[in-house]
This record gives C-alpha cells, sequence and structure tokens, in this order.
C-alpha cells in the first residue's frame, strides 16, 4: 500500500479496504474493523463479501473497473453504527504491479441543518458591512468577491450592482443585468426581502438547479434603509444530503424498497383515500421460506443477493400504482391500491407464487438457489381499519399458509 495513500486516509479519518479480483481482503486500516457488519469476520485473506455486504452483487461492474483505468463507484450514504459514509471503490497497482481494488468509507455530516447553522454565522461574523475599519472593509468585499455571489438591490428589488461571481455564474454581462428585478435571476416562496435570511434557487450555465442561502443586509443613510446588499451562498451539496436522509430514513438499505415506517404512512394515506371514496384495497404478506439454510450454506452474501433478487421481480411483477416494501429480514409487503375482488386476490396469489419458478436466482453457473413464498392477504375493510390489524391479520395468514405447506 502506497505510504502516501497510508497518510492521507489517516489524516483525514477515511477507512480504507484493498481486495483483489478474487475478493479476497489484502490490507485494511484499522478504522475499518469498527465499520463492518457485526456477522462478518475480517481478516487478510477473507472474502470481502462476508464483512461488508454492500459489495454483494457488484460482481460485474467491478469487473468492469478494474478493465478501465478512470471508472469509480460511487455510493452515497452507506449507514454504518447509526452514522452516514460514501462508499468509493475504485481499481489501483500495487509495487507488484497487480491491479486491485481499493475501497473507501469517507463519513458524511449526519444534519444537514447544522451546517446551514453554520453559514449563518459564518456570514453573520465574517461578512460584516458596519465596520468603521476601511482595511476589514476591503477584505469582507475581496472575500464576497472571491466566494460567494454578492449583488445589491434597490426597495423595488431592481438590481443596482453586482459582483464578478454573479456574472459569471449566470455568464451575462453586467449590462444586461442591471435594471432588472432580482426574480428574473432567483426564485423562492418568499421575495418581498423582509426577512433576514432566505433561500433562493437559480439555475446556471449547465442547466442545474443550484439552492443558496442568502444574507439580506440593509444598507441606510441617516437612518433611512435606501437599498439591501444579497450575499448568497451555494448550499445545493447541503440539498442533496437531505434528500438523501429522507431517502435513506423511508427505504430498505439493501434493496432500496420501502422500509415498514414508509409503508405505514403509505398504507394511513390509502386508509384515508378509501374512507373518502368509499373503496377497497388489500395487501399481500410474503414470507421467503427457506431463508436460513441459503446463509448457512452460501454465506450471507448469498442471501443478500437473493433479497436484492426477490426485490427486483416482485417489482416487476406489481402494477405501476402499488407498492413493494421489505419490512423484515426475509418478508415483503406488496400493497395494492384499489383492489379486493376474491376471485382477482386468488389468481395474484398463485401468480406470486409462480414468480421462483419463472425467476429462478442463479447464484453460480453451477448453482441455482431455490427459494419459495408463503403468503397472506388481507383486505381493508373486511379484515382490519388500520395499518397495523391489517399486517397482523395478513402475516397470521401467511403464517397458517406457511404451516399448511
Amino acid at each position: 500500500m502506497d505510504i502516501i495513500r497510508q497518510l492521507v486516509c489517516k489524516k483525514n479519518n477515511i477507512s480504507y479496504i484493498t481486495f483483489d479480483k478474487n475478493f479476497k481482503v489484502r490490507e485494511y486500516n484499522h478504522t475499518l474493523k469498527k465499520l463492518i457488519n457485526a456477522e462478518g469476520v475480517l481478516e487478510v485473506g477473507s472474502d470481502i463479501r462476508h464483512s461488508m455486504w454492500e459489495i454483494v452483487g457488484l460482481e460485474e461492474q467491478l469487473k468492469n473497473v478494474l478493465q478501465s483505468e478512470s471508472d469509480t463507484l460511487n455510493f452515497p450514504m452507506i449507514m454504518k453504527n447509526k452514522e452516514y459514509y460514501d462508499l468509493d471503490i475504485e481499481s489501483f497497482f500495487n509495487e507488484k504491479k497487480e491491479k486491485l481494488f481499493i475501497a473507501y468509507l469517507i463519513q458524511k455530516p449526519q444534519e444537514s441543518l447544522s451546517y446551514i447553522n453554520m453559514i449563518k454565522k459564518i456570514n453573520k461574523h465574517t461578512l460584516v458591512y458596519e465596520s468603521e475599519n476601511k482595511k476589514v472593509k476591503e477584505q469582507h468585499f475581496d472575500l464576497i468577491n472571491q466566494r460567494l455571489l454578492s449583488f445589491n438591490v434597490d426597495l423595488n428589488g431592481i438590481i443596482t450592482s453586482i459582483n464578478p461571481a454573479f456574472s459569471h455564474f449566470f455568464d451575462t454581462q453586467d449590462t444586461q443585468i442591471l435594471g432588472k428585478h432580482f426574480s428574473h435571476y432567483f426564485k423562492s416562496r418568499d421575495l418581498d426581502l423582509k426577512s433576514t435570511s432566505i433561500i433562493f434557487n437559480a439555475i446556471n450555465t449547465q442547466d442545474e438547479i443550484i439552492s443558496f442561502h442568502a444574507d439580506i443586509i440593509p444598507v441606510s443613510e441617516n437612518g433611512t434603509i435606501y437599498e439591501n446588499i444579497i450575499i448568497c451562498q451555494d448550499i445545493s451539496y447541503l440539498k442533496r444530503i437531505e434528500k438523501e436522509l429522507k431517502f435513506a430514513a423511508g427505504h430498505d438499505a439493501l434493496t432500496g424498497l420501502a422500509n415498514r415506517s414508509k409503508l405505514l404512512k403509505k398504507m394511513d394515506d390509502v386508509i384515508q383515500k378509501a374512507k373518502e371514496t368509499k373503496t377497497n384495497f388489500s395487501l399481500c404478506f410474503i414470507d421467503l421460506n427457506k431463508f436460513k439454510p441459503v446463509n448457512d450454506n452460501y454465506g450471507h452474501h448469498a442471501g443478500d443477493m437473493l433479497l436484492k433478487h426477490i426485490a427486483k421481480v416482485l417489482c416487476d411483477f406489481v402494477r405501476k400504482g402499488d407498492m413493494v416494501a421489505r419490512i423484515g429480514g426475509d418478508e415483503f409487503i406488496i400493497l395494492y391500491d384499489t383492489l379486493t375482488d376474491e376471485e382477482y386476490l386468488s389468481s395474484i396469489k398463485e401468480r406470486i407464487q409462480k414468480l421462483p419458478e419463472l425467476h429462478p436466482f442463479i447464484y453460480t453457473k453451477e448453482d441455482i438457489i431455490e427459494f419459495g413464498f408463503s403468503l397472506g392477504i388481507a383486505s381493508y375493510p373486511d379484515d382490519a381499519r388500520t395499518a397495523q390489524e391489517l399486517l397482523k391479520v395478513a402475516d397470521k395468514k401467511m403464517y397458517l399458509h406457511k404451516r399448511a405447506n
């Protein structure tokens, strides 16, 4: 391992692990051991997929990375020990000229709100216009011109002056900007500028929507405000973090399906809709049969690959408006919006039970792992009238089906 790479990772608290094309661990740093899955055993020579399940199912993609000199696989918002990380995987050559993989785990901030508050403090303490010191004013002005969008508007919102960063962002000459209302460039729910801060959206020259946190600083003379200075800081990265956190909160990390929390919220919405429209709906509780032997005989990485396979099969099977969720280790739910016809439900049940036969899980060329389902269907309002009770009824029916088989 290159000594510079080790030093950089240590200084920036980055966890890393290297492995070969056969997924055998070659080297890792001490911080990684704290982040591996509880059941995993991490040691040199072990299969990385046993300790880092995020690698499972990426065999073909990793082959492409191994054959390329530039491709990198990136997986944002990997959760480890209640913290979020970016996982980056790329290839490199070691001292023996072997081409290997290296996976980096880089910790991300957990709360974007704290960053917005930090930005406010920075702007408040460093971008101050009230200073009587001319040199300090010039330093603040230089900082704004270099890093932040800044512009002045009169009391009607007409732009009277801009800094170079503003014209560079919009790739527009000053003469074309001055005299226009600032809403021509920035969009927001609130455009009256009565607040001390506001969130703007703007479109850059690459047609990307960029979010800004803006400080609004009134400028006065003899006690009368005659214009405002608006200083904008790019917070698009924080918006992405916010979006990723929201997605992570409602989805299963392994399969990407809705989790129990998101399912229950959706069910509450569907129940409310059913009450208002006097319609019915159903859900199907699906339990995977003989899942434990798959983990015992093939390893946890095979079990995870099977769960991902089932998630895709179910998503391809359902209608566009229906939801597939994973609510437990090997438990899935299909929420059928407006569906209770007994004859149709019976046919649905038969079709679901045939899915394992139609879509077998091919683990390797030699191994086809067999799987099957136990099912239980509950309908609103005949079986229950709340989300939790519907799940209990469907779970009970699934258990009876499992015992009968």
